[in-house]
């Protein structure tokens, strides 16, 4: 078997394999034996079909299962090539065929090479945590608020009330509904609630917000608001509309008692061991995040200098996975579906960078956890697996089924192991 490599970048090779015409012959004589053996043909006993008959009736079979053959002995072949270590086949060609040499050429891509990091240099002391009494507080008036009621109230609406109005918007006299008639609450809404001096995206029109503090049921209040030039409603760009409000109905938030029917609703004794669990909670949540950023930092250290060449191949398959997860976020952020084709490019460039230092981090993880032959045990998988599970609430045996999903968790948690390595050197330290 003859191999011929070229070197396409540094991360990309083009290697022609050829296989002699006597191996090709080979090869199909071994597989056509195989399909001798198994063959059901009319007027034959089963394996009892001459070669030639076997032939004719599955050909295509057979040159398909030699090739497959041949391709395997040449992938097998550039594995053991000394000169680079294979990342991936991209692509792969076959450019003869029976009767003759066979010659593939596979596009490789190629583990890059560059110098391991002194990592054990890295030094990122673990974080001190504490939980303080105003930590617990705000999670405290968090429940309390997810518990609140609100109570109808003869008072002014002050700030955080909530007001139900109607209102109608007009500009120069005329109706919204007249200059855009798919305007909808921008112009006008026969009964709605309005969080009075709200802000932000989320409300339609921010003049009215503000507007309803200081009104009682009954009372109508008038204001004027002028739409920006890059609103969604490409009618209203610009325009000043006057608004008409009238308040039917306020009510005010209601926080409740921390007594006995509360805590027994949270599932507590009384109102120290609700603030015990939040404290154990929170510190928790603060060790975690604490945590996640040191094991950040110690990848950022090894990284610090490295600029070696990556597969484009592995930049692409990170980066797929990246674009989507960029694509929802942009979307739950507020972005419109019709908008986010336009930014496109954006994030696709923008999953481009992160996919870049996410496996440039995987080379020099896996490089750290080949000099310290660290390797991944069944038990360490099978905490991988079930951690996965629960994340993307799938059956555990469905993602074991899975070959390219577990080969991503066992390789995920050897990189876990070999950045654990690097940390326990800070510890020790």
């Amino acid at each position: 078997m003859d191999i011929k490599i070229q070197e396409t970048n540094p991360t990309r090779r083009s290697v022609t394999v050829t296989v002699p015409a006597a191996a090709v012959a080979a090869a199909e004589k071994e597989v056509l034996k195989g399909f001798s053996r198994e063959a059901a043909l009319p007027g034959f006993r089963p394996g009892k079909a001459p070669e030639a008959v076997v032939r004719l009736k599955y050909s295509k079979q057979i040159a398909d299962e030699v090739s497959q053959r041949l391709l395997s002995q040449g992938y097998e072949r550039i594995q053991q090539e000394k000169s680079f270590t294979v990342y991936t086949v991209a692509d792969v060609q076959k450019e003869a065929g029976s009767g003759a040499d066979a010659v593939f050429r596979y596009e490789v891509d190629v583990v890059p090479d560059f110098k391991t990091p002194d990592w054990k240099s890295v030094k990122v002391p673990a974080e001190t945590i504490t939980v303080t009494e105003a930590d617990i507080n705000e999670h405290l008036k968090k429940i309390l608020e997810q518990r609140a009621r609100y109570e109808k109230t003869d008072d002014a609406a002050t700030k955080g009330d909530y007001v139900r109005v109607g209102y109608v918007g007009t500009v120069d006299g005329k109706p919204v509904s007249e200059l855009d008639a798919e305007a909808k609450s921008y112009g006008s809404a026969e009964s709605t609630w309005e969080e009075a001096g709200a802000e932000g995206a989320a409300v339609a029109v921010p003049a009215i917000a503000q507007a309803v503090i200081g009104l009682k049921a009954g009372a109508t209040a008038q204001t004027e608001y002028v739409f920006p030039a890059t609103h969604e409603r490409e009618a209203l760009r610009g325009l000043k509309v006057s608004y008409v409000i009238t308040a039917s109905e306020v009510r005010r938030k209601e926080l409740p008692q921390i007594d006995e029917a509360f805590c027994k609703a949270v599932g507590v004794k009384d109102e120290a061991e609700l603030r015990d669990q939040l404290s154990k909670g929170i510190e928790g949540s603060k060790k975690q995040a604490a945590e996640t950023a040191r094991r950040e930092k110690a990848v950022d250290a090894l990284l610090a200098g490295q600029d070696f060449p990556l597969p484009e191949s592995a930049i692409l398959s990170v980066a797929q996975g990246l674009f989507y997860q960029y694509a929802e976020m942009r979307l739950r952020s507020g972005t419109k579906p019709e908008e986010l084709e336009t930014q496109r490019d954006d994030i696709l460039a923008e999953a481009k960078k992160a996919a870049a230092l996410r496996v440039r981090a995987q080379f020099v993880l896996t490089r750290i956890a080949e000099e310290l032959k660290l390797e991944v045990t069944r038990e360490e998988l099978g905490a991988a697996i079930m951690q996965a599970a629960q994340a993307s609430q799938t059956q555990p045996e469905k993602l074991v089924k899975d070959r390219q999903r577990l080969a991503e968790l066992r390789r995920d948690a050897l990189l876990n192991k070999a950045l654990d390595a690097v940390l326990a050197g800070s510890i020790a330290a």
